[in-house]
């Protein structure tokens, strides 16, 4: 069973949306078991963009620009979290 970590370039005094999005992805896959394949990199990064959405609409994000993308490379799959196009967080599946 594999699980999802993440590494944070903000380790300490990450804005309180970041805070929000680490704490739904923990409740969420906290009983879900996962394989770390191409499905599951898909299904988190659909609900990590779905958090951030939710994020925006409580007013947490108002003049930040808040992307994601799935990146595959030397046989490793990230999904990255950008703001104003700076890399703020990164998750992985092992």
């Amino acid at each position: 069973m594999a699980k999802v970590f993440y590494k944070s370039v903000i380790p300490n005094d990450k804005p309180l949306w970041l805070l929000n999005v680490q704490l739904a992805v923990s409740q969420a896959l906290e009983f879900t078991e996962l394989k770390g394949d191409e499905r599951d990199f898909h299904n988190l990064k659909s609900f990590i963009d779905a958090e951030i959405r939710a994020q925006r609409s409580r007013g947490h994000l108002i003049r930040s620009d808040v992307t994601t993308d799935l990146l595959t490379d030397s046989d490793r799959t990230v999904i990255r979290i950008f703001r104003n196009r700076d890399l703020v967080q990164t998750y992985f599946i092992e």
